[in-house]
């Protein structure tokens, strides 16, 4: 336990014959209010006048009604410390002699914090309360809460034959066995034998009985309930909920078809007619025990793309005709064995044909029928399946995991439209596997430096001279080889932890350049990656100049890339964030351009100082001349805007003259040199004369 949380506590004695003077204290007490015996003789230190002076008369008078010995007392108040603090004690002891009384003086500094985290828990306790009558006000059932000491019952409905009191409570409720006049003659024994049952220990425990208590006849009641014990292991609450289930016993008394069908009801979905999962899983289950030879099998996992557009822009009727369409178009299938609906739009089915091809061919045919379906009802929609399938093999499989097997090929093929059905491949079970491990592995691999940054540098094209740098994130394998990029951050970008290695990275280009600083080194600028996730975090920019606040660095040496995906989203927010970073001083860049998502006419009024223009444009402008054409109005055009430009990806001496001809200077790529570890990119450019 942390030595905060320890109880402290001290003995002084007091002589109350003397006005309440303290005659010594022990070691304890002075630890931890001050007080040291020397000190409490000299200033001849009182019992009373350690209280805050507004109680020290309440405390006398209370003290003095002690008027007989072996009496305990108890105050539970504030005192002043030697140091002006204010300390809440409990103190006691037990008055034998008055005259040398020894009180214990306990620190409850913890109280104001227990009493919150009490107040807390009061108020999530009549929260949940509310919760439960909200539920209970809208659902036929009635819940109940049995307080076991106190004997009393409330309920959460007032329309009851039993007398209940103004707030749904009934006192004495098992001691004058006030259920018993509205119970069936027959169920009353059962009844108390179970509600004794309750009583003896924690359990969960359902009982059936009739009553005339909520209705004018007798019906049949379902009674879930559970018992809580206190610590000493004695039941003290019974929590439960009252369901009218006179309808299932009615129905549960008609022929086996009738039996069949409350079966059906309790393993199906209302609205479609399949299976809900439960039914599902055991149907699916038994199939495939006596599955046929000869035949493929496999589980089929869909969702409707687009499907929350159409309820929140046409009703939740014209989502549930929906939901209806494809489940006609699951039955009419030719592989179809059953299907499920597992919530919302998501659909599974176990499907079987003579071979692989012919199942596949099947499934892909009854989402094409839905698809043109929806077409014609909604012209300008672009209503489609989104569908994953697990063949099956041979012998026993975890149905469980053939169903996570098929929702991996969906999620594989979520946003292609050419791919009508998924099919799952081991590599996608390894691939999430893997995604896993990097996620899991992250953080240890940032504390433990196995993240390392990498600087690749940026050249004059023609002096050949480096001119800044460009941070990159490496990641070390225990064997000393290293993870690629696109190897660990798209896995990172897919689940969000990005954020957690650009700005570690960003942490390490701050501290470079103070280092750079600091040793009298020429700082060049250097280049750090975003990804497009931070632009819709509120506290971004904040947090890039809090973190630059920590460093002795220039702001105009730090430069933000921002990837052209950014431009595929809020162009408005994305604006707004680099004229933040800019007024506060920060270069803004944009890394990648030109790889689709944005256009000239955006660029030209995006508020950045840098365009880094992508490889792929000069990768063949020395064989093609309309590759050169191309680049160079484009470039024109980005001057226009009073733009700088760099290249990305100079391979060839050819590469770079031409560009050099067409009057840009600035470049990067293998042709200068590869990204490279801290230690070697400073000896070769930072601390050797020669470079």
């Amino acid at each position: 336990m942390e030595e905060n949380n320890r109880l402290k506590a001290g003995i002084c004695c007091v002589d109350f014959t003397a006005g309440g003077k303290i005659v010594s204290v022990d070691d304890d007490f002075f630890g931890f209010t001050g007080y040291s015996r020397d000190y409490v003789l000299e200033k001849e230190l009182t019992f009373y006048s350690l209280f805050e002076e507004n109680e020290r008369e309440k405390i006398e008078e209370y003290i003095n009604s002690i008027s007989d010995d072996n009496r305990a007392f108890c105050v539970r108040l504030p005192i002043t410390a030697r140091d002006g603090g204010s300390i809440f004690v409990h103190c006691c002891g037990i008055i034998n002699d008055r005259s040398r009384v020894d009180v214990v003086f306990t620190n409850c500094s913890c109280h104001d914090r227990l009493e919150n985290e009490y107040k807390k828990l009061t108020r999530k306790v009549a929260e949940q309360r509310d919760k439960l009558h909200m539920v209970a006000e809208n659902t036929d059932d009635v819940y109940y809460d049995y307080d076991v000491k106190r004997d009393i019952m409330h309920l959460t409905v007032s329309i009851t034959r039993f007398r209940l009191d103004y707030d749904n409570t009934l006192e004495n409720f098992l001691g004058s066995r006030a259920a018993e006049e509205f119970l069936h003659p027959e169920d009353k024994d059962a009844y108390f034998d179970a509600w004794e049952e309750a009583l003896q220990k924690p359990m969960k425990g359902t009982m059936e009985f009739r009553t005339k208590a909520y209705d004018d006849d007798y019906c049949w009641y379902s009674d879930a309930y559970i018992s809580f014990a206190d610590e000493s292991g004695n039941v003290t609450e019974v929590f439960g909920r009252l369901s009218n289930i006179q309808k299932l016993k009615a129905l549960a008394t008609k022929s086996d078809s009738d039996t069949e069908y409350i079966k059906f009801l309790l393993q199906s979905d209302q609205l479609t007619g399949l299976y809900n999962r439960k039914g599902f899983t055991q149907q699916a289950t038994n199939m495939l025990a006596k599955r046929e030879k000869d035949m493929v099998y496999a589980i089929v996992y869909t969702d409707i793309n687009e499907f929350s557009y159409v309820n929140e822009n046409f009703g939740y009727e014209t989502g549930n005709a929906m939901l209806r369409d494809y489940t006609a178009c699951l039955r009419g299938g030719a592989s179809f064995v059953i299907g499920c609906r597992l919530y919302s739009d998501f659909f599974i089915c176990l499907c079987r044909a003579n071979t692989r091809t012919a199942l596949i061919r099947s499934v892909e045919q009854q989402n094409v029928r839905f698809t043109t379906m929806q077409k014609k009802k909604f012209p300008s929609g672009d209503i489609r399946i989104a569908c994953g399938m697990y063949i099956l093999p041979e012998g026993e499989i975890e149905l469980n995991t053939a169903i996570d097997n098929a929702n991996l090929a969906r999620r594989s093929v979520k946003h292609s439209s050419s791919i009508l059905c998924g099919i799952y491949s081991q590599r996608m079970r390894m691939q999430k596997l893997y995604e896993q491990s990097i996620c899991n592995e992250l953080h240890a691999a940032i504390k433990n430096r196995q993240i390392e940054m990498f600087l690749q540098p940026k050249f004059h094209l023609e002096k050949r001279v480096i001119i800044g740098a460009e941070a990159l994130a490496r990641w070390r394998n225990p064997n000393g080889t290293y993870k690629m990029p696109f190897e660990f951050i798209p896995v990172l970008e897919k689940v969000g932890y990005i954020d957690e290695l650009d700005f570690f990275i960003y942490g390490e280009v701050l501290r470079t350049l103070e280092k750079w600083k600091h040793d009298g080194k020429r700082v060049f600028p250097v280049s750090v990656n975003f990804s497009q996730h931070h632009i819709t975090q509120p506290n971004f920019v904040d947090n890039i100049i809090c973190t630059a606040n920590l460093y002795d660095v220039d702001r105009g040496d730090i430069e933000i890339e921002i990837t052209e995906s950014c431009f595929s989203g809020d162009t408005q927010a994305l604006f707004s964030v680099m004229d933040k970073l800019r007024n506060e001083g920060f270069k803004v860049s944009i890394d990648d351009f030109g790889i689709g998502y944005s256009t000239l006419s955006v660029l030209m009024n995006a508020p950045v100082d840098i365009v880094k223009i992508d490889k792929s444009f000069i990768d063949n402008i020395e064989q093609n001349k309309n590759d050169r054409d191309f680049v160079a109005n484009m470039c024109s055009l980005i001057d226009t805007a009073n733009k700088d430009i760099i290249f990305e990806g100079v391979e060839t001496d050819a590469q770079a003259a031409i560009l050099c001809q067409s009057g840009y200077t600035k470049a990067q790529g293998w042709l200068f040199d590869k990204a490279m570890p801290l230690g070697d990119f400073e000896e070769k450019y930072m601390y050797d004369d020669n470079k």
